[in-house]
């Protein structure tokens, strides 16, 4: 078999050329529609005639479009429409397209500097950071929260409506983006290297790839380079060398960046990318990272509440679809099927609402977006990713035809006069699927068919044409290739035959998941205390905090990987039975189709009978540690991750930021930060403060009055906990926080030494 070909440039169909068919690509597509089709566009348009100065003609949406990323879900939603009007040819997309379009170029009009978004304050924000005056912080620049991040929206949104909506849309939408585009470059130019370097200190989105698309639409050699400027040379530089520097970095930061590394020349740091994040930090669904962040922390995948972001699967199977296109790499589609499959198909709620962590912790739960309230990150990708679920189904390389996934669906190659039907049960979990592939012409033609064989089938794909059996030649590795001439009306069949594996959690072989072919499978839970199930509007709505259940209630298996995949067995009924000797068998089923109820993906396990005793002891210790303190907490922030300090409004002068080697994220100031912290029932009576024990001084208050002291005189290994009773809080006769429904939590140095640097800060209860 030659294997020249796997390195060679494939194409990928244009998105109007692939219709999903019946099945439940399809159903979650239709799914998103609505829910894109029910965002109103004024809305979505407040805030960049806000900050354009025009008259409002309808409130904003509330969520994080009111608290500064304002304007965000307006770039996504034109993104959304754009491609679903592309894969469905529904008008109400394109004139949801035509809207947004509209409303960008009059906010661009109305400015007159090409400039159009919706960041607080944008027109003085933009104006400090050109003239290298904004503080660039972790996700923060120049007060602004992640401001290029939400500019890079609307700059996706635009590119999207240039190449997918329609005709009208498409020519109105590339005139906005070159002017925005101009903006930003005039902008750029202000900035030497080092200060826009430091400005790369904050998350920006998927800069580098806005700008290198718009140099692929426009032929443009300015947007070219802006794009280099915006590759990050802090992340490229370890990925040259092949060495993984992850550990620790805000993950979808990181994701987007790489996303237009391809078209600038580096694919190869690109795959090395993707590779260390597939190999070492993807779980058995296809999601990676532990509340946002890269963690070297293997248990934490277990131990957390907040998993994998959805975010982080979408702009990686976005990188996964450039290399692929570039290389043709079939194990880009092994890592992209597992994503689509389980994470990206289990993410969105059969009536509607997407979900922002994956919880791999056994017992947990998602909650789900609900339209006009939430308006996280994870909803504006989600609209666009479910709109793509057909786009890696087919390929061509050159005049060949490369079916990827059998997903059911027609695809229409008009260029060659050629039309497909795939008819298929996938990806229904059993045995084996069947697939039929329904080839017409326009005239006789000679094409070459190459069927990807996926790395969970267990057999050989073997064909049949009409009912007669064909040879498969080895013409691409990963496929088995038909090339004749086609007259119409053939139907290419074959079958793909599934079984059991069982996967570790990648670092810690103390815990196992267990497939069934493509699908990661789940033991379904109870469906009690599932807390905001459905989320509001509140400021950490996307996170699941009903009651974590203890670890040691985790069913606890015996045996190998080999031995776990031979006592499964799929049962009539869809679901999967795990046979388990003396002990119950235990149910499973596909995690894709399993809601509103709390779920196990990861179960603990040990080699030996023997090695049970002491595993179940071990377990029972960490829920003693973990859930005494979780029973206590009314409120707590993670000092230095992102959401986690947005969430709880953190404010602060003169901060920084940084990381232990074991992935502890920490803040320290030679000035003050704060955050407030709910606490709407007034039940706060302790706060504990975690630091690392290097030097430093600073001041505790809450509520104005100073309850205690961090002091660190000499450095020493780990961290430090202090708890600080509150009494002094109440005595001083401080109650804002009950009308407030939070109390504020600073921490001021008063001289030029900085304080500790904090890790952790608890609102407690009063002793357990």
């Amino acid at each position: 078999m030659s294997t020249a070909a796997t390195t060679a440039p494939v194409t990928l169909f244009p998105l109007h050329a692939v219709r999903l068919a019946d099945g439940p690509f399809a159903a979650a597509q239709r799914t998103d529609l609505a829910y894109v089709l029910g965002l109103d566009p004024d809305r979505l348009l407040a805030p960049f005639r806000r900050e354009a100065g025009l008259p409002p003609v309808a409130e904003p949406y509330g969520s994080w479009e009111s608290i500064g990323l304002d304007g965000h879900i307006g770039g996504h939603a034109l993104s959304a429409a754009s491609l679903l009007w592309a894969v469905t040819g529904d008008d109400r997309a394109a004139d949801l397209a035509r809207a947004l379009v509209d409303g960008f170029g009059v906010c661009q009009d109305a400015l007159g500097t090409g400039y159009v978004g919706g960041v607080p304050g944008g027109v003085a924000l933009w104006e400090s950071v050109a003239s290298g005056g904004a503080e660039a912080g972790t996700f923060d620049l120049g007060g602004a929260w992640v401001p290029w991040y939400n500019v890079h929206k609307t700059y996706a949104g635009l590119v999207d409506a240039a190449r997918h909506a329609h005709a009208d849309v498409a020519v109105r939408a590339l005139a906005v983006a070159v002017r925005l585009a101009d903006w930003g470059v005039a902008l750029s130019e202000r900035l030497d290297d080092a200060a826009f370097a430091r400005m790369l200190r904050t998350e920006f989105g998927g800069m580098c790839e806005a700008y290198a698309d718009l140099a692929e639409l426009t032929g443009d050699a300015r947007y070219a380079a802006l794009a280099r400027r915006f590759a990050d040379e802090e992340l490229l530089a370890p990925l040259r060398a092949g060495r993984d520097a992850l550990d620790g970095l805000h993950a979808n930061t990181q994701i987007a960046k790489v996303v237009g590394w391809p078209a600038i020349g580096e694919a190869d740091a690109a795959a090395a990318f993707v590779r260390t994040v597939l190999d070492r930090r993807t779980l058995v669904f296809g999601g990676n990272s532990v509340s946002e962040h890269f963690t070297p922390d293997a248990a934490a995948h277990v131990t957390h509440r907040e998993g994998p972001e959805s975010c982080n699967t979408a702009n990686l199977l976005e990188v996964e679809r450039r290399l692929y296109a570039l290389t043709g790499d079939t194990t880009l589609l092994d890592a992209a099927e597992r994503q689509l499959v389980n994470h990206v198909l289990s993410a969105q709620h059969p009536d509607g609402g997407f979900v922002y962590f994956t919880s791999a912790r056994p017992g947990h739960y998602r909650v789900y977006s609900t339209r006009d309230d939430c308006m996280w990150c994870c909803v504006g990708t989600a609209m666009e990713t479910y709109a793509r679920l057909g786009e890696l189904a087919f390929a061509h390389a050159g005049d060949d035809l490369l079916v990827n996934l059998p997903v059911p669906s027609t695809l229409d190659w008009a260029e060659r006069g050629v039309r497909v039907r795939l008819a298929s049960t996938y990806p229904a979990p059993a045995r084996v699927t069947d697939v039929a592939l329904t080839v017409d012409v326009d005239a006789p033609t000679d094409l070459a068919v190459h069927v990807r064989r996926p790395a969970w089938a267990l057999d050989d794909v073997e064909l049949t044409l009409d009912g007669e059996p064909v040879g498969g030649r080895g013409e691409r590795a990963g496929h088995v290739t038909v090339r004749r001439t086609w007259h119409g009306g053939e139907t290419l069949v074959w079958r793909l035959v599934a079984g059991a594996a069982a996967e570790r959690l990648p670092g810690d072989d103390g815990w196992v998941a267990l497939r069934w072919g493509p699908h990661a499978l789940a033991v379904r839970g109870d469906a009690d205390d599932l807390v905001g199930l459905r989320a509001d509007d509140a400021r950490m709505g996307h996170v699941a905090h009903g009651p974590l259940r203890p670890l040691s209630a985790a069913p606890l298996l015996v045996g190998s990987d080999a031995d776990l995949a031979a006592a499964l067995r799929p049962a009539d009924d869809g679901t999967f039975v795990l046979d388990r000797g003396a002990d119950d068998p235990l149910v499973l089923e596909p995690f894709a189709t399993l809601h509103d109820a709390r779920y196990t993906l990861y179960l603990p396990v040990v080699p030996t009978a023997a090695a049970v005793p002491a595993r179940r002891a071990a377990l029972a210790a960490a829920d003693d540690a973990q859930l005494g303190l979780a029973a206590r907490t009314v409120d707590a922030v993670a000092c230095g991750e992102q959401q986690p300090e947005t969430d709880h409004r953190y404010a602060g002068t003169g901060t920084w930021t940084g990381a232990t080697d074991d992935g502890r994220h920490w803040r320290a100031t030679r000035e003050r930060f704060s955050y407030r912290l709910a606490d709407p029932e007034g039940r706060g009576a302790v706060l504990r403060v975690t630091y690392l024990a290097q030097p430093g001084v600073a001041r505790v208050l809450v509520d104005g009055v100073e309850v205690g002291t961090l002091e660190v005189a000499d450095s020493a290994a780990g961290t430090r906990t202090v708890d600080l009773p509150l009494a002094a809080v109440v005595a001083a006769g401080v109650d804002e926080h009950v009308a407030l429904d939070a109390r504020e939590v600073a921490f001021v140095t008063d001289g030029p030494t900085p304080s500790p640097p904090v890790v952790a800060v608890h609102l407690l209860t009063g002793a357990p």
